[in-house]
């Protein structure tokens, strides 16, 4: 027995405009986030803080925002996405303001610490305009181009603040980010009423067709939905992805510092230069996977095996060739995007027929911030304590344990897959 379902979509002439504000508001709404970690340095150096204080202040937005990516995916199920990303956005350019209008330690533990409550409120909105609103034949590819806006807003946030910092402090980067991001609130809000109008008026029809079996597995609930589609399993991967993708950005410069000596400059360079090769990374992978990859985890686990090798290469050179350690660590960081696109971007497209995009978006997403703080507290202390090689053999050791995941999971998701009609 089939159920059929119907509902209406943006229509085709429109879709790309649709992405494009979507696209637009997410890597501006990434300016509140990357704020902080752009001016730190300049923040140490000014004696504002010290080190570990720095740290916790970023510790603090990490925690928040992951946390809270599980209660914003359930909350964006059933509030409108318009209403939730505009909160987030206009919430986080407010936080940005007191950032920079505050010298108060105290003061910025807290705010850094609601801007991650706000900034969840961001992505698993959008994501669930990709599944439930673009048309049909155009949602993987919208979903896999969105991969490039977070090395993007990298890119773009650290060039702003390279620019302010010349000229100015590192207040000035918080007050500039926050007056973009309440401009760019004001234009989603309005853009978003318009589109909704659009779609209701004269979206086009598509047609939901969901087998007895999908429609029945529902009932359990959505912790029994992630146990029998894989997304249980999908969530240790997209830890290890997250641990990874942040932690080779985090840890790039210190490594290349400690072990090769390279300049202060050379070494902040690089936070600008990784993102731009990432982005190149979303290319490679549409490419591949047009062809050749139909089922995302076995997509994401032939990511992390390649990974595997890149980083037990590095273990070998980490301490005797900074050329061959960069291009490691640059693949390994691609593949890292690759897997991004595979578990955050296409997964939970699967889950719009059901109104389950957005919680699924969470969880995930949810589970790579678990990573990333793991990343950001375990990978310095063993390096700390036994030097970068150890570190590097972590990596390695959760990248074999999220290779088992994605192929233990790969089976479920396949059949999970074909019962969407």
């Amino acid at each position: 027995m089939t159920q059929v379902r119907e509902r209406r979509v943006c229509p085709h002439a429109l879709s790309q405009r649709l992405f494009l504000l979507c696209a637009a508001t997410y890597i501006v709404g990434l300016f509140g986030r990357l704020s902080y970690s752009a001016v730190m340095v300049d923040l140490i150096a000014s004696g504002s803080m010290d080190k570990a204080q720095a740290g916790f202040v970023g510790t603090a937005l990490f925690v928040a925002y992951g946390v809270c990516q599980i209660f914003s995916g359930l909350i964006g199920d059933h509030v409108s996405p318009k209403k939730l990303v505009f909160a987030g956005v206009l919430g986080s350019a407010v936080l940005n303001l007191g950032m920079g209008l505050t010298g108060s330690y105290a003061v910025m533990v807290a705010l850094w610490a609601l801007n991650g409550v706000f900034q969840s409120l961001i992505w698993s909105p959008v994501a669930r305009i990709f599944a439930e609103q673009m048309p049909p034949d155009q949602r993987r590819r919208v979903c896999s181009n969105a991969a490039a806006t977070y090395p993007l807003a990298t890119v773009l946030t650290y060039l702003l603040a390279s620019v302010l910092l010349s000229v100015l402090d590192w207040r000035s980067v918080f007050l500039v980010s926050s007056a973009v991001m309440a401009a760019a609130a004001v234009l989603w809000f309005a853009g978003m009423s318009w589109f909704e109008r659009v779609i209701a008026a004269r979206g086009e029809v598509e047609i939901i067709e969901l087998h007895h079996q999908h429609s029945s597995r529902q009932k359990g609930g959505l912790l029994h939905l992630m146990v029998i589609s894989g997304v249980l399993l999908a969530a240790v991967s997209s830890m290890t992805h997250g641990m990874l993708r942040d932690g080779i950005q985090t840890w790039l410069p210190s490594l290349m510092t400690d072990n090769f000596h390279l300049g202060t400059s050379a070494s902040v360079a690089l936070d600008i230069v990784l993102p731009l090769v990432n982005i190149s990374g979303v290319f490679l992978t549409k490419a591949i996977a047009k062809n050749h990859i139909h089922n995302e985890l076995k997509g994401s686990a032939g990511f992390f095996a390649v990974t595997i090798v890149a980083l037990s290469l590095l273990g070998f050179v980490c301490d005797s060739s900074a050329v061959a350690s960069l291009l490691l660590l640059t693949v390994a960081s691609t593949c890292m995007v690759g897997a991004n696109i595979m578990l955050v971007n296409l997964m939970p497209i699967h889950f719009g027929a059901i109104g389950r995009a957005s919680s699924v978006t969470g969880i995930l997403n949810c589970a790579a911030y678990v990573g990333s703080a793991l990343s950001s507290f375990g990978i310095g202390a063993v390096a700390d304590s036994f030097g970068w090689a150890p570190a590097i053999w972590v990596w390695v050791a959760f990248s074999l344990l999220a290779l088992l995941a994605a192929l233990g999971g790969s089976g479920r998701w396949g059949r999970y897959e074909r019962s969407v009609g």
